[in-house]
This record gives C-alpha cells, sequence and structure tokens, in this order.
C-alpha cells in the first residue's frame, strides 16, 4: 500500500466543480493533484500538500488533513471497506490510516493452519492483496489486531504488523 495525503475541504456541492478547476489551474505550473473525491483532495507527498494549502489558503479555503491508504488495484474489498474508506473518480480505492492495521502470516507457518486462521479472521477483513513478494497482506480494524494475534495464535500461526 501507497501512503497518500489526504486534504478534506469543506465546501458546498455547488461551488465543487468550479473549485477544482480553480485549483487545477492554480496548480498546472507546479505539480497536480494525485486524485481526488468530491472534497477530498489528494496528493502524494508533503511538497504537494504544501503546494495545494498555499492555493486553496489564497482561495480563503480551510483544510483537514488525513494519511490515507491506496490499496493496489487488485486489493478484494469486503463490505466492511466503506466504513473505513473510499473509492476516488479516478476508482482508485483508499483507507483511512489512523482506523486500519494491515497484517500477513510470518514465514514458516504450516498452510493449512494458516488457511484455517485467515477463514476464522474473514469476518473481520476490510480488503485483502498480494504484496510485490506474493504474500497474502490482510487489513482489518485497528482495534482488532490483538484479536487477529490471538486467532493466529490459536491455529500455531504467527502474524507479523506492517503497520
Amino acid at each position: 500500500m501507497e501512503s497518500k495525503i489526504g486534504l478534506l475541504i469543506d465546501l458546498p456541492e455547488s461551488k465543487l466543480p468550479g473549485l477544482y478547476a480553480q485549483i487545477t489551474k492554480a496548480l498546472a505550473g507546479s505539480m497536480a493533484l494525485f486524485d481526488h473525491d468530491n472534497e477530498m483532495l489528494i496528493v502524494s507527498n508533503k511538497e504537494q500538500r504544501i503546494a495545494v494549502l498555499a492555493v486553496i489558503k489564497e482561495l480563503g479555503i480551510e483544510a483537514d488533513l488525513m494519511d490515507l491508504r491506496l490499496l493496489p488495484p487488485d486489493a478484494e474489498l469486503t463490505d466492511l471497506f466503506s466504513d473505513y474508506g473510499f473509492t476516488s473518480h479516478a476508482e482508485n480505492d483508499y483507507l483511512y490510516d489512523k482506523l486500519v492495521v494491515s497484517f500477513r502470516f510470518a514465514p514458516g507457518s504450516p498452510q493449512a493452519e494458516v488457511d484455517q486462521a485467515a477463514l476464522q479472521m474473514e469476518e473481520h477483513l476490510l480488503a485483502q492483496y498480494q504484496d510485490d513478494e506474493n504474500r497474502e497482506v490482510f487489513i482489518a480494524d485497528r482495534q482488532l489486531g490483538e484479536l487477529m494475534h490471538g486467532i493466529a495464535k490459536a491455529y500455531r500461526c504467527r502474524i507479523e504488523m506492517l503497520s
């Protein structure tokens, strides 16, 4: 998962299209937004965040900052996903960083036990995907981290928290 920065702006719906045009025009020479969704402007790094904040400040707009996680395009989302994230207009899937934890099974755990533990965890998952090492990464509510450890332990497995 890639880290992104969300800037949540508070404007009436009727002003959104014109606002995006103004922001895009003001940023055209220096950088572009990575993505957006309604009142959420999304950038990739601190420098872009600073640039966008400067532009929206000139327009008299306030923004709340949020750390986001961009899911890979092949991530499998569960029905719980929408309580912890959103899908942007560009069809990118994001999770709110402060609400979620990601983990994977530690190497050396017997596959049969891993399969049973994963099945038990399934009802709590928000999403899952394959990482660059072709290992399954699971995402759950941050408050359920200890429960995920407990389930793994009950099946004689270990998990590694990634965040």
